[in-house]
């Protein structure tokens, strides 16, 4: 995810046999950090990345910001993150518990840069299968979805994340859905997407390693996920019109998300 709008105007002007470049002289935005954080219920899910925005003259190139101090804390304990690569900090055994509430801190820069995020309890996921859809691939093979089925528990108010790959290739697609109008009741949740670029890699067929995952979000970093999908037009990876909501602190974009995570592996039919 890259919270930058890139523009390229250029504007001539044609009067009788001479031509005039306009300079419109755009003032660059004021850069801001991007921060991608999550903390999960296994080892080695607890990863943080840290960049920032570009100016609008600025060229696609998006390097990890190095030197922060990074800690996670909650459920009486409190870790420091390490740097691994440029950018990225991790902590290879850390673990969340479900039910705790966390709290994410990041001092960079003479800034520093807060949120808080608390773990749901896991909902099983029960299932993973492929289904035909309506029409054919544009190679004539036949469209694949993945169903995702889990129950529902009534109790509680639910919001789920999943993540899907083909033959380890992630879909860029963001797949979310809450329990509005499937409370206490067995979901089967098709991960349903348009391949409009017709990038044969995406899209599932006979013999593929699928590879499903599905995350127990709280409401707030349901609400990064879903205003991201409506301003992204569901791609994730795309520019987003407008800034997603966030739950860190002090202008920084991005989100800090401890969810449950669980995966299923099938050979499609």
């Amino acid at each position: 995810m890259r919270n930058i709008i890139y523009i390229t105007l250029l504007a001539i002007l044609f009067f009788s046999s001479c031509e005039k470049a306009i300079d419109l002289k755009l003032p660059d935005n004021t850069p801001k950090y991007v921060i991608e954080a999550v903390l999960t219920n296994e080892a080695g899910g607890c990863r943080v990345s840290i960049s920032q925005t570009k100016a609008f003259t600025g060229d696609n190139t998006f390097a990890g910001i190095s030197g922060a101090t990074v800690t996670i804390s909650g459920n009486g304990t409190s870790q420091t993150l390490s740097p691994t690569t440029a950018g990225i900090y991790q902590h290879p055994s850390f673990t969340g518990v479900p039910g705790n509430t966390y709290q994410l801190t990041v001092k960079v820069d003479g800034k520093t840069f807060t949120a808080s995020s608390t773990m749901p309890q896991p909902v099983a996921f029960d299932s993973l299968y492929v289904k035909k859809g309506e029409g054919n691939n544009k190679d004539g093979s036949p469209l694949l979805y993945a169903f995702a089925s889990y129950r529902d528990p009534a109790a509680t108010k639910n919001y789920y994340r999943f993540l899907q790959y083909v033959n380890t290739k992630k879909e860029k697609t963001v797949f979310i859905a809450d329990d509005e109008f499937t409370n206490g009741n067995t979901v089967n949740n098709r991960l349903s997407f348009s391949n409009d670029n017709d990038d044969p890699a995406r899209n599932i067929k006979s013999g593929d390693h699928l590879t499903v995952e599905m995350l127990c979000l709280d409401p707030i970093v349901y609400q990064y996920w879903y205003s991201l999908k409506n301003s992204a037009g569901g791609d994730g990876n795309n520019a987003a019109p407008s800034n997603p909501d966030t739950n860190l602190s002090d202008g920084a974009l991005g989100y800090f998300s401890s969810h449950t995570i669980q995966r299923k592996t099938i050979l499609a039919p």
